[in-house]
């Protein structure tokens, strides 16, 4: 595996400038209500089991969660989604009380998955006013998009540090090759300040990033 190895001082802007040099066109996307957080690092997964509630990926064997650790998230009042649920976001809706609380799935520091708007949910506004529970396990088939906003991140510098940026970095490549492998036909896009696709390919070729 190709790796490039950099001081500190060089790293957000070569990052900057790889994430440039693979940017495409727009890409829009329909269909997609619904919107999914995970981590940069479960992407891959996702890409080959699709989205799992807590239950199955620990029936799986995918994860390996504790008794105990699956009791406390059962706790719907405190888990929403508790184990056999799927936590998804709406943005965008007229009905929002004044003061409610509604969730952000826009945030840099999570992947945006955009889900159809052809599956099964119940709206749960205990926690957030946007929040709806899907039942059911969701099929790559669903994934519309995958969505980072890596370089809006980069701008919050003060709130991460190097080696948190550079680990979701050198997710890319895994990302891609997941989508290669796969033979997926799902846009990955970078949304930070405007509508970008990155090119599948060359993320996929993309050396990791050390740090010096």
């Amino acid at each position: 595996m190709k790796v490039i190895e950099l001081e500190e001082k060089y790293i957000l802007e070569y990052i900057k400038y790889m994430i440039s040099s693979f940017k495409t066109i727009p890409i829009e996307i329909n269909n997609a209500k619904y919107h999914h957080n995970t981590s940069y690092s479960d992407v891959p997964l996702v890409l080959k089991q699709g989205i799992l509630s807590v239950s199955e990926l620990n029936r799986l064997g995918i994860k390996k969660y504790s008794p105990e650790i699956l009791n406390l998230w059962s706790d719907i009042e405190s888990h929403i989604n508790g184990i056999d649920s799927i936590s998804l976001s709406v943005v965008g809706l007229k009905d929002l009380y004044v003061d409610e609380f509604e969730y952000d799935p826009f945030i840099p520091t999570k992947v945006d998955l955009n889900i159809s708007s052809d599956i099964s949910t119940l709206r749960s506004s205990i926690h957030y006013g946007n929040e709806f529970l899907c039942y059911e396990n969701i099929g790559i088939d669903k994934i519309k998009s995958i969505d980072i906003r890596l370089l809006e991140l980069i701008e919050k510098r003060k709130d991460f540090t190097i080696k948190d940026i550079i680990n979701k970095y050198n997710c890319l490549k895994d990302v891609a090759l997941a989508i290669k492998e796969n033979n997926l036909d799902i846009p990955f896009r970078e949304m930070s300040n405007d509508n970008c696709a990155l090119d599948i390919t060359k993320v996929s070729e993309m050396p990791k990033l050390i740090l010096k």
